[in-house]
């Protein structure tokens, strides 16, 4: 059995998205597994994907900060220190670069902490002034991970990441690592493609995620048709 975890926007949610799917679905009734990983919380993914019919095994939202399988269990969470995210809220808050912040208990956002603080985000305007203010966040305290998106700074517990999530997922199910494949755009992709089989979206990848990956693909499509091909 061979696994492919997709990243979700602009890796399977392009403009061959439903062409993705359809081969996704082939790819697992013919004995393989699906599971998407994405920065989205639960909710949001499911606006879209919800009535495609996709046949996915697991969902990893939030970076790997929460994952749920097939019928919409919680499996995992890993979460930020209630107490730290006080702070941190606090501190984005008072930013002049940060024109909106929200916290997400992995399924909605809020303006405020909750019981559960899965990840902090914060709407930047200038991109190296938000760069900088991670920097220092990420200093002061030394059990979180922080990343800017398009617009957005990222903020979770230490611990999660996308690739570690696979593993978690790779020890539970006693998967063979080897045949893990990992495919995205942008650099919360780049744990996973450096853990595992990795590949990048042609024309829309960073660098950093790049330079990590053992190969490309147009689409996702396109690389189930490359994983097909291998021998195992």
């Amino acid at each position: 059995m061979k696994v492919l975890v997709s990243d979700f926007d602009d890796t399977l949610f392009t403009k061959d998205y439903i062409k993705n799917i359809k081969k996704i679905n082939e790819f697992v009734n013919n004995g393989n597994m699906f599971i998407i990983a994405t920065g989205r919380n639960l909710n949001q993914l499911l606006k879209d994907i919800e009535g495609r019919n996709i046949n996915f095994s697991y969902l990893i939202c939030n970076d790997g900060g929460t994952i749920f399988d097939k019928d919409l269990n919680l499996v995992s969470r890993i979460d930020i220190d209630p107490q730290i995210a006080e702070y941190l809220l606090e501190e984005l808050n008072n930013d002049n670069n940060i024109s909106k912040v929200l916290v997400d208990n992995g399924f909605h956002y809020f303006e405020h902490t909750d019981v559960l603080n899965n990840a902090l985000i914060g709407r930047y305007i200038d991109k190296d002034k938000a760069q900088t203010r991670i920097d220092e966040l990420m200093s002061k305290y030394d059990n979180i991970n922080a990343y800017l998106s398009h617009n957005w700074i990222n903020i979770g517990n230490k611990k999660i990441s996308k690739g570690n999530a696979i593993k978690y997922l790779e020890e539970l199910l006693n998967l063979n690592k080897n045949h893990i494949y990992t495919v995205g755009d942008n650099i919360n992709d780049i744990s996973m493609n450096e853990m595992f089989n990795g590949y990048y979206i042609e024309n829309n990848s960073q660098p950093e995620l790049i330079e990590v990956s053992i190969g490309s693909a147009k689409s996702v499509k396109e690389l189930i048709i490359k994983i097909e091909k291998m021998t195992t």
